[in-house]
């Protein structure tokens, strides 16, 4: 009886921590009561772990030449010295969110993460200088902040042409902040009867055949 106790004793203390990690690291709490697309509408695609993890490095490294050309949304930059200093660099550490895909898997559109240092957002000021723009609520200078972007992509020949889509959140301090920000602004659209062009959350099986694909 007392073995028996333990173990159910066990067992409950992993399935908490489960509901924990899960919670956190997926959203289940945030997203679950607050996506607004109806469940006869989820654009429900099934993507291999391999597929996913090719994709992902592939946008990785796609993302990694946006900066290093300077394109918008990677165009932020302070000018120093009469020189313009950009704030996304080889030094910048990319993160693939999440990716939502279409049935056929041909178009995508995937969330990214950047990770920068602080110290970034203070070049050319004095120590003094610093102190103060710290004081008045700005991010302190040791550390790391997040921005984010949701960029949409099309499959072309197995290589992916991507356009920003035009959602951006800065200056976060945690991964979990900027990620949640995001996800609500691609999520959590009301459909509104009343709109002459009708706006999806990228989780909606007609985001797919939608205006925002004109472009190509």
């Amino acid at each position: 009886m007392k073995k028996k106790i333990i173990v159910i004793s066990i067992l409950l203390v992993v399935i908490v921590i489960a509901f924990f990690y899960f919670k956190n690291i997926f959203g289940w709490y945030e997203f679950k009561s607050n996506n607004y697309t109806l469940k006869e509408n989820k654009s429900i695609v099934k993507v291999s772990k391999e597929q996913y993890s090719k994709d992902s490095l592939n946008l990785v490294l796609i993302i990694k030449n946006q900066i290093n050309a300077h394109k918008n949304p990677y165009d932020n930059a302070l000018r120093v010295n009469d020189k313009l200093e950009y704030i996304n660099d080889s030094l910048t550490k990319i993160y693939i969110d999440s990716i939502f895909y279409s049935p056929k898997l041909d178009k995508v559109v995937f969330l990214v993460l950047v990770e920068n240092d602080n110290k970034k957002l203070y070049k050319g000021m004095t120590k003094a200088m610093a102190d103060g723009w710290e004081r008045e609520g700005n991010l302190p200078y040791l550390g790391t902040h997040f921005n984010s972007s949701c960029f949409i992509a099309k499959r072309i020949n197995g290589i992916f042409e991507i356009y920003y889509y035009g959602y951006s959140f800065t200056n976060s301090r945690t991964y979990k902040e900027n990620s949640t920000a995001l996800r609500d602004a691609c999520l959590n659209h009301r459909e509104d009867e009343n709109e002459s062009e009708k706006k999806y959350n990228v989780d909606d099986r007609r985001f797919w055949n939608s205006n925002e694909w004109v472009m190509w």
